[in-house]
């Protein structure tokens, strides 16, 4: 082949191989572009998918909130006509909250398959229609903030239903029958089942808390709560005592046998001092949980007259606290469900004075929980503290402080004040020894010790044990989220 030829020949190759990879290329860069835009459409809806998880959790976190009555929001829920504190919620009755769009409706209880915000869960759950009348009631939602011009989130509704054995498809109480329709109750450790539909002694009411949320894209989800009151309000709505000395071998020392002699300012009064003048009413003065202290106890709480009770009621006795509070790990898990919604966690050892104030911003308008893992220590601070004070170490009181509410030393379980003062604690104390010297978990209840000297010692409060106890927000016992099909 001539030099000519053989040129053109190599010219064409070339042509042919230039045009292979420029379609090579082609394939590549085409498939690199719908990689990259499958990729953002799973971005896409992956981000639209969390958006509504995370919308439908901030229903659950509004319909809790709703839930929860405060000193400052003391009957949240009473357009839902939800039953008086202490009332069985009936299995009857089912609450909205409701949040559209502008100008959008939503209503869950319209069940026609063109509706995006039919609760079809509640069929679901309850083999019933849902319940229209009395048993039915609906809200406006608080999203957006009022005022604030902030956008809320976008889940549709929230229902709020009480929870029983059939609704929950869970055999409660082991009896191989999960269709009790009997309203489910918690005591702070284990739901039970009630009998007849009647409150069950020292438990509070389960309760289901669904939310649904759909986004602009289309995505759905459901998630649901089942939630109870704090374990402190479950488990021990009114306390036994103004003082409860909880545990065995447990041991009291007031003025009578203190370095000024019969205090007469001294005294531990279970009459409550919120009750109406001339209506006898409150609890005993002490009380101790094993009868083997009784007499120790009431040997050393005298002069008889530094201990009141009302007429009928022993002014020093043995009382019995519900299963939560009778065993370290109960009270261990009580103590760690306050220290978990706390307003302030304090690391002791730690000393509050007038010029050291570790603790929290408090009022009587606005009383905080509050929380000392360890020894606390109040020297010379003339102030009123309000709320819960729960302390896991010794707690050595300066009576010149006045508290309101709930004090709980549990942990160590040491309350000691030796000195006088003029402040006085209005509400309730309990003291209870869970833990060894080392913080070692023991496994039975230790002796838990009380010793005051002077000051005005305790006096029962209604009022402020049951503002107080309100402080601790519903507890979430569980969560699940509820699969959904995208329209």
């Amino acid at each position: 082949m001539s030099d000519k030829h053989r040129g053109q020949a190599e010219r064409g190759a070339a042509l042919v191989i230039a045009i292979f990879t420029l379609m090579l290329i082609s394939v590549v860069a085409t498939a690199m572009i719908l990689m990259a835009g499958s990729e953002t459409a799973m971005k896409g809806n992956y981000k639209s998918a969390m958006q509504a998880f995370y919308d439908a959790k901030a229903g659950l976190e509004e319909g809790r909130g709703r839930l929860w009555a405060s000193p400052n929001n003391p009957n949240p829920i009473a357009n839902c006509v939800f039953p008086a504190p202490g009332a069985v919620m009936p299995t009857t009755r089912v609450c909205y909250i409701l949040n559209p769009s502008p100008g959008e409706v939503v209503d869950p209880t319209d069940q026609r398959s063109t509706n995006l915000y039919a609760d079809t869960e509640y069929q679901t759950e309850w083999n019933a229609a849902i319940p229209g009348g009395a048993g039915f009631n609906a809200v406006a939602s608080s999203s957006p903030i009022a005022g604030t011009g902030i956008a809320g989130p976008l889940y549709k509704w929230v229902r709020i239903t009480p929870r029983t054995e059939a609704s929950s498809k869970l055999d409660v109480d082991g009896d191989g029958d999960p269709t009790d329709t009997n309203p489910l109750f918690y005591d702070g450790l284990q739901q039970l089942v009630s009998h007849g539909g009647a409150p069950v002694p020292n438990a509070a009411q389960v309760l289901t808390v669904t939310a649904l949320a759909v986004t602009p894209y289309g995505s759905r989800r459901m998630v649901q709560y089942t939630v109870a009151p704090s374990a402190l309000a479950a488990a021990l709505s009114t306390f036994p005592s103004a003082l409860t000395l909880d545990g065995t071998g447990v041991t009291f020392q007031g003025p009578g046998g203190g370095e000024d002699g019969h205090s007469s300012s001294f005294q531990i009064n279970g009459n409550d001092s919120n009750a109406p003048p001339g209506t006898p009413s409150g609890i005993s003065a002490i009380g101790y949980t094993n009868s083997s202290d009784g007499s120790g106890v009431s040997t050393s709480a005298t002069p008889g007259s530094n201990y009141l009770s009302p007429a009928g009621t022993p002014n020093v006795s043995q009382v019995t606290l519900p299963p939560l509070l009778q065993t370290p790990v109960g009270l261990d898990a009580l103590a760690q469900g306050i220290t978990a919604n706390a307003d302030k966690v304090i690391t002791g050892p730690v000393t509050q004075t007038d010029a050291n104030n570790v603790f929290p911003a408090m009022s009587a308008t606005n009383p905080m929980v509050t929380v000392v893992n360890g020894d606390l220590t109040i020297n010379g601070w003339h102030n009123t503290g309000y709320g819960v004070l729960l302390v896991t170490g010794k707690l050595t009181y300066d009576p010149d402080a006045t508290w309101n509410g709930i004090i709980l030393v549990v942990g160590k379980g040491m309350f000691y004040s030796y000195q006088n003062g003029v402040g006085r604690i209005n509400g309730t104390v309990l003291v209870a020894n869970t833990r060894d010297a080392s913080g070692t978990l023991l496994t039975n209840l230790g002796a838990a010790s009380f010793s005051q000297t002077g000051g005005y010692g305790i006096r029962y409060n209604s009022n402020w044990v049951t503002a107080t106890q309100a402080l601790l927000p519903y507890q979430v016992l569980s969560f699940r989220e509820i699969s959904q099909t995208t329209p």
